[in-house]
């Protein structure tokens, strides 16, 4: 998010001082923040590394970045990169909301004569960007959470999730829960998207099959038969993530209408 839920976890080491730079320096690497004068007349600048960095990231994963790698892709010394960016930490931030992007359009009325978006049918639409978005950059989900969002993607991202609930009339003091819960369910749900391995998931019922005990495990044995648990699987999470969803507006709209 686009990470809501970075409020709900901490490296620890950050102080407000460090979120500061931290956030000057996303904003500077955003192509709508006016770029510096000494930043426009050297051959190196923030948004050079950082898309560049964002590039070896997509293709190699994060564990192939550094700052060696991308000094090496730009044909300079890892030095002159600590002089635009000073950590590695502050370059993967950077590199986070710079690959994080706009968030989608609302989605398009359904006729003239309903001028609002449904409320529901935002939150579904963002979600499947999101969605998208990670397994399209999927070493984001591997990116160190530092704070809540500061950077004017992510801060926009978590700006079009919390005005559709807003509108759907859930009390204020609980949109930020909400949000934070389903930018963190569908990041968690991605990550597990991008690990899975498919020929485990395919024999998942099968090896259960020949372990589970009734009188331990009632539940899960009643279930045999059931889609994911014994027929084969590709490892495809997709429906869980939009059964999730589902369930989860129902209750939203159940609660606004109670």
């Amino acid at each position: 998010m686009p990470r809501a839920d970075r409020s709900a976890r901490s490296t620890g080491s950050t102080g407000p001082a460090d979120l500061g730079a931290v956030a000057d320096l996303l904003w500077r690497a955003d192509p709508g923040h006016p770029q510096r004068a000494e930043e426009t007349r050297p051959r190196l600048g923030v948004r050079l590394i950082v898309n560049t960095a964002v590039a070896v990231a997509d293709a190699e994963g994060l564990d192939a970045l550094s700052m060696q790698r991308v000094a090496s892709e730009l044909g300079c010394s890892a030095m002159a990169l600590y002089r635009h960016i000073p950590s590695k930490d502050q370059l993967v931030a950077a590199m986070t909301d710079a690959a994080t992007g706009r968030p989608p359009a609302p989605p398009s009325p359904a006729s003239p004569a309903s001028p609002d978006t449904p409320w529901r049918a935002e939150v579904e639409a963002w979600v499947e960007a999101l969605w998208n978005l990670y397994l399209g950059h999927p070493w984001m989900l591997r990116a160190p959470t530092l704070s809540a969002p500061v950077g004017p993607n992510e801060l926009a991202w978590f700006e079009a999730l919390l005005s559709p609930l807003h509108r759907a009339g859930l009390d204020r003091r609980e949109l930020i829960p909400i949000a934070t819960f389903v930018s963190s369910a569908v990041r968690d749900l991605a990550r597990v998207a991008t690990e899975l391995d498919p020929a485990g998931a395919a024999a998942y019922g099968e090896v259960l099959a020949r372990r589970l005990d009734p009188t331990r495990f009632p539940t899960l044995c009643s279930l045999a038969g059931e889609e994911g648990l014994d027929e084969a699987e590709d490892g495809d999470v997709t429906p869980i993530v939009r059964h999730g969803m589902r369930f989860l507006l129902d209750g939203i709209e159940a609660r606004i209408k109670a």
